[in-house]
């Protein structure tokens, strides 16, 4: 090495081991129109050096290093493997980090590179990969002595940098000498390399289906990696050995034309991925692919589903035919429909979860049980996917995605309900595995499913919650029987009794004892709310094909669409890795109790549906009466699965009790963001400073003052277009307003149209006014929300202060629970409206007009439950529970002074 090459070196190494940033991404190269961008993935020795003459060539595409210091890496320690290595870079990466088009490696690189490519297949991008002289041990390595460590980095750094190996290092000092490098540095590399180079020898490659180019030094030619990938594999043979890849300039120019030309060298890319000849570039190409992904698989559900034979095992399957079931779910699980997001290697396809939760929605709709999918997939498919290990994975989650096994879950034991605090099934460590015993109660599906998550104790110390494990446990294997367990409903219940079973290490789901953060999380998912709000849309059809369009009716209709709106929202949990139980526990209790509130409309209407059995009522055919079957027997326990309504209405208390004005401040958020919080705090001190006698009352003087500071602050045109010289931001941000002037208790002065109000609204402008644009509607309506926030938000700060009998009146739950029923009604209000304001050229009349009946009884609800927390306080004249009272009365009733209107 030359004395100007190792000055080069050593400040190089010194840039790079300095931590300074979170993420393991370094700029090598980027041109000023970067074309795609390539990741290197740093040899055994940490350097980045060796890719310089490559990165040189590939002046028009953007390239990037990884860091082996970087601080997001080596905080964690040392780690145990390179798939942990890639896992720690590709978490560094951060959700906004580039999209990567080619992973390459060299060496050690290239097995990182292989790793960290199969994770970005799991998160739903696909690089190409370049994999340069890389191979495996295959057998045992032995284990370097200090100072065959030394002399290996030694000769390893000279190579690199085309000098003669031939030199003996006694000491560290001499080595960093003769390598002209800094001792720290030279210290901090030979650590890394010693660490890379144990990892390298003991490394397995994880198999994929990712296409790849191996590019091999004929001195080499030890890799073959199609024994790893079921993907398409292009060998290219390079003359001169494993250093020389890279140090000769003519393999540097046939690895650059390898990258560049990588998919029509393996011809494994489709012809939508490559995009057009010109313009697009690989990134538009990545999202053309996924897009016409996501359609063929609605094609194919939609051609399943339009078949007489696909009718009849609907209507089997609701008859709990175990035959039908298998059959319909193994139809799905062929056309990849049943889990398209988990990652291919174990059976997906690495699609978002938005088009699993579309799929969901889509076939279950028919009326095939829900809960299948629900257990199977959702709950322990994405538990495993999440905490499993690599051998649980590959063995069971393949299965469950191709529909050829149930699982299910087992948690609840005669003496524990819902409470896993009080579980007694045990978890003993015998001769180097676990045997567990114990009875589980009202199991779904066990009768039918191959596995399931059992929760059991491995010890008894510290918290209530502390050593409780988590399992997958073979439903067939010796001492596990499962009992039938008859109720009114036909989806069976089962008892499951363990006795002395045997689980492998292996099936162990998380760390020994740490099973209830996982469970956490679990039953965030589990408590989305998606399956309530499939079951409440097919007993609401059912209900239509025999009642008619009875007005009864559009109140549910309304809910309903109010709870789907709330629950795919709340599918997003999916995709995060902190989730919590609170996450999703208004979606569960609100989706829930919808769903119940159908099925008591089944109840109610009983005594005349039940005699719509096929055959005695003209149209009513055999899937319509087992929806209605349905409705009547499965909702009194929809409110019990995933955790009772109390037990949520418990775990929103706790959470409200922290921060009740940021929760209900997100609601508002949610459509203006720091907009919001300008409104709030500019017109707070402006429409108090107007004095009105009683306070509620009507106040001109006080809209107008309202008006005005809107009209300075530029907020007077926000839905304008920018070519009439407003801002152009749209429905949202002006509900977003209408929401703060609500929230505050005032008057709407935000008017975004100026309707002939007419004798209908002439004495009132803060209503509704009779305008039927539904752009008017929703701003009202946003209005009101706001009004029914603040007065939820008057109501708990009176509790919180408030004392009686020794205690808060918030630590009264039957005092609070219907006021925080308000709340999350309140909280499905906010995420319907958003999403009617964000596609209102799209809401029709019907829509709008129900969600203006749920609005109206929530709103309702929510005025009584929070003037019974207020007391003899909240009637008072001078109180800000009394203005909200009676704005809250002045907007409620717009419904009905339209339809007086109507009528003369």
């Amino acid at each position: 090495m030359t004395h100007d090459g190792g000055e080069r070196l050593n400040a190089y190494l010194r840039t790079r081991s300095a931590p300074a940033d979170t993420t393991s991404l370094v700029e090598l190269g980027r041109s000023a129109a970067a074309g795609r961008v390539v990741l290197f993935a740093h040899p055994v020795g940490g350097s980045l050096l060796a890719y310089q003459p490559l990165v040189r060539r590939l002046a028009d595409h953007r390239c990037l290093g990884l860091d082996a210091t970087a601080r997001a890496v080596v905080e964690a320690g040392p780690a145990g493997s390179i798939q942990e290595l890639a896992r720690r870079h590709v978490e560094s990466f951060g959700e906004h980090g580039p999209r990567i088009d080619v992973v390459c490696g060299w060496s050690f690189g290239g097995a990182l590179a292989w790793e960290i490519a199969c994770l970005l297949a799991e998160r739903g991008e696909r690089p190409e990969v370049v994999l340069l002289d890389s191979t495996w041990a295959g057998r045992t390595v032995p284990v370097w002595t200090p100072a065959e460590a030394l002399q290996g980095f030694v000769q390893d750094a000279l190579q690199l940098g085309g000098q003669a190996a031939a030199f003996t290092a006694g000491t560290p000092e001499e080595a960093a000498a003769r390598l002209d490098m800094d001792p720290e540095v030279f210290a901090e590399r030979l650590a890394v390399f010693t660490h890379n180079r144990r990892l390298v020898c003991e490394w397995h490659p994880t198999p994929g289906d990712l296409d790849l180019v191996s590019v091999r030094a004929a001195e080499s030619l030890t890799s073959d990696w199609r024994t790893v990938t079921t993907g398409g594999v292009d060998l290219h043979d390079l003359p001169g050995d494993h250093y020389g890849l890279l140090g000769d300039s003519g393999n540097v120019a046939a690895i650059e034309r390898v990258l560049r030309e990588h998919r029509s060298a393996t011809g494994a890319a489709p012809a939508s991925a490559a995009g057009p000849a010109s313009g697009a570039g690989p990134v538009s190409g990545a999202v053309e692919t996924e897009q016409t992904d996501e359609a063929a698989l609605h094609t194919a559900l939609a051609k399943l589903v339009d078949t007489p034979h696909w009718r009849d095992l609907v209507v089997r399957a609701r008859r709990m035919d175990p035959d039908a079931i298998a059959e319909a779910y193994r139809e799905l699980g062929r056309r990849g429909l049943l889990a398209p997001d988990w990652p291919r290697e174990f059976g997906g396809g690495g699609l978002p979860t938005r088009l699993a939760i579309e799929l969901f929605e889509g076939f279950c709709s028919t009326g095939l049980p829900d809960l299948v999918h629900a257990l199977t997939v959702q709950i322990v498919g994405n538990f495993v996917l999440k905490s499993g290990s690599e051998r649980l994975k590959r063995e069971l989650l393949p299965r469950l995605a191709g529909g050829e096994e149930f699982s299910t879950v087992l948690y609840s034991e005669p003496r524990a309900g819902s409470d896993l605090a009080a579980l007694r099934t045990r978890a003993e460590r015998r001769d180097g595995r676990y045997v567990l015993n114990g009875v589980k109660v009202f199991s779904i599906y066990s009768d039918i499913s191959g596995s399931a998550l059992v929760a059991a104790r491995t010890g008894r110390d510290g918290h209530k919650y502390d050593g409780i494990s988590l399992f997958v446990v073979d439903l067939a294997a010796a001492g596990v029987t499962v009992e039938l367990v008859e109720t009114v409903q036909r989806e069976r219940m089962c008892r499951v009794r363990l006795r002395d079973v045997e689980v492998e290490d292996w099936r162990r789901v998380g760390e020994e004892g740490r099973g209830w953060a996982l469970l956490d999380g679990a039953l965030a998912i589990e408590r989305t709310g998606i399956d309530h709000v499939v079951r409440a849309a097919r007993w609401l059809r059912a209900l239509r094909a025999t009642v008619g369009r009875s007005p009864g009716l559009e109140r549910l209709e309304g809910q309903v669409e109010c709870a789907t709106t709330l629950a795919r929202a709340a599918t997003e949990v999916f995709l995060r890795a902190d989730v919590r139980a609170i996450d999703t526990a208004v979606a569960k209790l609100y989706t829930s109790e919808t769903c119940q509130q159908v099925g008591h409309e089944v109840l109610r209407r009983w005594s005349t549906l039940g005699r719509t059995a096929p055959g005695r009522t003209p149209g009513v055919d055999d899937l319509v009466h087992e929806e209605l079957f349905s409705g009547l027997t499965e909702s009194p326990g929809l409110t019990l699965s995933a955790g009772t309504s109390e037990m949520m209405l418990s775990t929103i208390a706790a959470d409200l009790k922290e921060e009740y004005e940021r929760r209900c401040l997100a609601v508002l958020h949610r459509f203006g963001g720091e907009l919001v919080d300008t409104v709030l705090d500019v017109l707070g001190p402006v429409g108090a400073g107007v004095r009105v006698e009683p306070l509620f009352a009507h106040s001109p003087a006080r809209r107008a003052a309202l008006a005005e500071t809107l009209a300075d602050l530029g907020l007077d045109g926000v839905e304008r277009p920018e070519e009439e010289g407003g801002l152009g931001l749209g429905l949202t941000v002006g509900c977003a307003i209408a929401l703060g002037l609500g929230y505050l208790g005032y008057e709407n002065a935000y008017r975004a149209c100026r309707p002939d109000l007419g004798s209908a609204g002439a004495a009132d402008e803060d209503s509704h006014g009779g305008c039927a644009a539904p752009e008017c509607r929703l701003r009202h309506a946003a209005h009101t929300l706001g009004l029914g926030l603040g007065l939820f938000r008057t109501a708990w700060e009176h509790a919180s202060a408030r004392e009686q009998f020794d205690r808060k009146l918030v630590d009264f739950d039957a005092l609070m629970f219907p006021l925080i029923r308000g709340y999350a009604e309140l909280n499905a209000l906010g995420t319907r409206l958003h999403e009617l304001a964000e596609h209102v050229a799209e809401v029709d009349g019907e829509v709008l007009g129900r969600f203006e009946l749920v609005a109206q009884d929530a709103l309702v609800r929510v005025v009584r439950a929070a003037m019974q927390v207020l007391g003899a306080q909240g009637i008072t004249e001078w109180s800000v529970a009394s203005r909200f009272y009676m704005k809250c009365a002045e907007s409620i009733g717009f419904l009905d002074r339209g339809s007086a209107a109507a009528g003369g």
